[in-house]
């Protein structure tokens, strides 16, 4: 009898796609800096120090700064020939080139649709995601015409996370994630587990809980623990299925493609 309940134990828990994801480790990166943004394909390192945004390639360095527009709050480098940085304390967009010369700024204080901006993310062309706290919506803006391709329908509860490919947005609330496309429509809605951030690989997740990261299947829904030594997590990031994660001192990097499914 302690054998068939044990068995059955096993079985929920694999059911609840909790089984193990193997990795393989590859080089570690010293960097001190107070975020690590991201590593793009071509190796080049995105972080900010003292509210500059820096990016070291090759020996070089370039540095982008303007402390008129606040904090620093969110950078995406998904593509690394547009980068967008947003301040959420001056309500700005800055689109900074490969040298991180400044193409486009969008401050949504001064537009003829007002908006009072949470969370920005890239889209295709020349659009960015964005949630609006105005209207609760969730909208793809053109960042060159200032106005609203698509909105989506108020979204209930605050979102804490926004990330974006080009053509699909995730949004993680208190509740759910949610997963949108670039027109605007809701592909899927899963219950809140715990999640506190994630990032995309290729149209699947990782995702951070309280007890490590997690490789999550969009077609599915099935979970895997990736099998990582004992690191501080402080921030993570995914570039051509290598995982990234910061510790404070030290950029740790993984091979995600030993296990497919």
């Amino acid at each position: 009898m302690k054998q068939i309940v044990l068995f059955l134990i096993l079985l929920g828990f694999i059911h609840k796609g909790y089984t193990q994801r193997n990795v393989i480790a590859q080089d570690t990166i010293a960097l001190k800096a107070d975020q690590f943004l991201g590593i793009d394909s071509f190796g080049a390192i995105y972080y900010a120090k003292d509210n500059i945004f820096y990016k070291k390639w090759n020996n070089q360095e370039w540095q982008f700064g303007d402390f008129i527009l606040g904090q620093l709050t969110q950078v995406s480098v998904l593509n690394p020939l547009k980068i967008l940085l947003f301040y959420e304390s001056s309500n700005t967009i800055v689109l900074v080139d490969k040298y991180l010369s400044e193409i486009n700024r969008v401050n949504f204080n001064t537009i003829a649709e007002f908006k009072s901006v949470s969370l920005v993310s890239p889209a295709n062309d020349n659009s960015s995601w964005l949630f609006d706290n105005n209207t609760q919506q969730l909208e793809v803006f053109n960042t060159n015409s200032e106005k609203t391709l698509v909105a989506t329908q108020p979204i209930n509860k605050l979102p804490t996370v926004l990330r974006s490919n080009f053509n699909y947005c995730w949004i993680l609330t208190s509740e759910n994630l949610s997963q949108f496309n670039i027109y605007g429509s809701l592909l899927s809605r899963d219950n809140n587990e715990e999640y506190i951030d994630f990032r995309i690989i290729k149209n699947d997740l990782i995702i951070l809980k309280d007890d490590g990261l997690y490789y999550r299947y969009t077609k599915n829904g099935e979970i895997e623990k990736i099998n990582l030594p004992e690191i501080h997590i402080k921030q993570f990031y995914v570039t051509n299925e290598i995982l990234y994660i910061y510790d404070q001192s030290k950029i740790y990097s993984f091979d995600l493609t030993l296990q497919k499914k």
